[in-house]
C-alpha cells in the first residue's frame, strides 16, 4: 500500500473509522510479537495514519490545524501532559514501566484528538456514530452469546474457563460493564432526538436492552449500582431542559414512560434466566459498599484495620487502601506524582493491598502525574462539561443541528456518569472507550462552535 495513495483525505478518513474500530475492540485485533508486546490493529492503522498526515501536510506545505482551534486549549495541555510524562521519567523508580505508561500516553491522546480533526461537521458525526453504534453493537451481541456459551476470546480472563461473566472483547467484565455505562446514554438519547426510520429505532432499542443485561451479568458493583443511576439521573434532570417544548406533551411522555417500563420489564425476565448465582448475591450487596466506604480508619503504618465487609467481599476497603496508599505515594513526591506509569512499583509491599493497580482513574492521573497535571486536567474535563451544556440546552432563537445536540446531551450523561465508572477498570490509560468517548465530546464541541460561529459571524465560541 503506498503511502502517498493514503494521503488522500477520503483515504484518511477511511484510516480514522478503521483505527477507532480498533481501538474499541481491543488486543482481540493483533498478535503477540514479543513476550508483553502485542501488536494490535489499533498500532497499526494509528502508526499508518498518523504517517499519513505527516506527509499530507509536507507535500502542501501547510499543517493545516484550523480542525483542532475550537480545542486549542485541550491540544495545549495534551501536549504539557505528554511533554510531563516524559520529564517524570526522571524521577521515575522502574524506567521500563515509565516508558511503556508514557507510550500509552501519547496513542490515547492522537486518538482523542483525531476526533475533533476528522469530524467537523453534523454530517461527519451522524457517519462516525453509525461506525460506533455498529462496534457497540458487536460489543453487546458477542458479550450475550459469551455468557450464554461461555466460550470466551483468548484476551479475556476466563479464557479457557466455564464462566459465565460476559468479558467481550475485553480482558475482564469491569472493563466491559465500564464501557457499556459509557455507550447506553447515547443509545437512549437517539431515540427521541435523532431523526430515524421506525426500523432503526427498534434496532437501537434492543441494542440498550441487551447492553443492560450483559451489564447486569457482568456483576460490577461501580457501573450496575453507581455510574448507571448517576447517568440516569443526569438524564432525567436534563429532559426538560434538551428536548424542545412541543415534544414535551402527554402522548411523547406516556409513549416514552412506557418504552421504559417496557425495556426495564424485558431486562428483568432476561437476567431472571441468564443472570448467574454469584452475580446475583454480588449486586445485591450493592447496598453493602455504602456502609464499606464509611471510615477510613488506618493504623499509623498506613494498614487498614480488619473488619468484616457489609458488601460480603474486602474489595472497598482494598480499594480504599490503594487510595490511601496513593496519597501516601503523593505527598512523598512533593505533590508532583511518582512518575508515569510508577503506581505499580511503588505500590509493592505496601500495607493493606494484594494488588498494584490503583483502580481508580482520578487517583491514577494524580498520583502518577501530581497536581500539575491533575488540576488543569479536572478544570478542563469540568469546562467540556459545562460547553456540552451549553450545546445541549434548548435556548436561543436557532439551536444547533440535531445530530450534534445529541452528541452533546450523550456525551455530557456518559462523561458525567463516568466520574463513577473510572472508578472500575484497574487502570484506564489503555481503556480506548474512555478516551473515544472524550474525543467525540471534543468533536461535538468544535463542530458546535463551527456552526454557531457560521450562523453568526460576530458569534465566536472561543476553546
Amino acid at each position: 500500500m503506498s503511502l502517498l495513495w493514503m494521503t488522500g483525505q477520503r483515504q484518511l478518513n477511511r484510516l480514522f473509522h478503521l483505527m477507532v474500530v480498533c481501538a474499541v475492540l481491543g488486543p482481540t485485533l493483533g498478535v503477540t510479537l514479543l513476550p508483553g508486546f502485542r501488536m494490535t490493529g489499533f498500532r497499526v492503522v494509528l502508526f499508518l495514519l498518523v504517517a499519513g498526515l505527516i506527509i499530507r501536510r509536507i507535500r502542501h506545505h501547510s499543517p493545516e490545524l484550523s480542525p483542532l482551534v475550537p480545542v486549542r486549549r485541550y491540544v495545549a495541555f495534551f501536549a504539557c501532559w505528554a511533554i510531563y510524562g516524559w520529564v517524570s521519567l526522571a524521577w521515575a523508580g522502574h524506567l521500563e514501566s515509565g516508558l511503556k505508561y508514557s507510550s500509552f500516553l501519547v496513542m490515547m491522546l492522537l486518538l482523542c484528538l483525531s476526533f475533533p480533526y476528522f469530524i467537523h461537521s453534523s454530517g461527519s458525526i451522524r457517519r462516525s456514530s453509525r461506525i460506533l453504534f455498529g462496534v457497540f453493537f458487536v460489543l453487546v451481541i458477542f458479550g450475550l452469546v459469551e455468557s450464554l456459551t461461555m466460550w470466551h476470546l483468548p484476551v479475556s480472563r476466563y479464557f479457557g474457563e466455564n464462566q459465565p461473566y460476559p468479558t467481550s472483547f475485553f480482558t475482564n467484565q469491569n472493563d466491559f460493564a465500564t464501557a457499556i455505562t459509557l455507550g447506553l446514554p447515547f443509545l437512549v438519547t437517539a431515540l427521541y432526538m435523532i431523526p430515524m426510520r421506525r426500523w432503526n429505532k427498534g434496532v437501537v432499542y434492543a441494542t440498550g436492552v441487551i447492553a443492560l443485561v450483559c451489564l447486569l451479568m457482568t456483576g460490577s458493583r461501580s457501573n450496575s449500582g453507581f455510574a448507571l443511576p448517576l447517568a440516569g439521573l443526569v438524564w432525567g434532570l436534563l429532559i426538560p431542559f434538551t428536548v424542545e417544548r412541543w415534544k414535551l406533551n402527554r402522548t411523547h411522555l406516556l409513549k416514552g414512560a412506557g418504552l421504559l417500563l417496557l425495556a426495564i420489564l424485558l431486562v428483568h425476565q432476561l437476567t431472571s434466566i441468564l443472570l448467574s448465582q454469584h452475580s446475583r448475591d454480588k449486586l445485591g450487596s450493592t447496598l453493602g459498599v455504602f456502609q464499606d466506604l464509611q471510615g477510613w480508619d488506618f493504623r499509623e503504618g498506613g494498614e487498614e484495620k480488619l473488619k468484616q465487609a457489609a458488601s460480603g467481599d474486602q474489595s472497598i476497603h482494598t480499594r480504599k487502601a490503594l487510595i490511601a496508599n496513593g496519597l501516601r505515594l503523593l505527598h512523598q513526591s512533593r505533590y508532583l506524582g511518582v512518575g508515569a506509569g510508577n503506581i505499580e512499583y511503588y505500590m509493592q509491599g505496601m500495607p493493606g493491598v494484594d494488588k498494584t493497580n490503583i483502580h481508580n482513574w482520578w487517583a491514577e492521573v494524580l498520583v502518577n502525574f501530581g497536581v500539575v497535571i491533575f488540576i488543569p486536567y479536572m478544570a478542563l474535563y469540568f469546562l467540556l462539561l459545562y460547553r456540552l451544556w451549553r450545546l445541549a440546552r434548548v435556548k436561543g432563537p436557532k439551536l444547533p443541528s440535531p445530530w450534534i445536540r445529541w452528541g452533546a446531551v450523550s456525551s455530557l450523561i456518559a462523561l458525567i456518569g463516568y466520574f463513577f465508572g473510572g472508578m472500575s477498570p484497574s487502570t484506564a490509560i489503555h481503556f480506548t472507550p474512555m478516551w473515544v468517548v472524550l474525543g467525540f465530546a471534543l468533536a461535538v464541541v468544535a463542530a458546535g462552535s463551527r456552526e454557531r460561529e457560521a450562523s453568526s459571524p460576530r458569534g465566536r465560541d472561543s476553546a
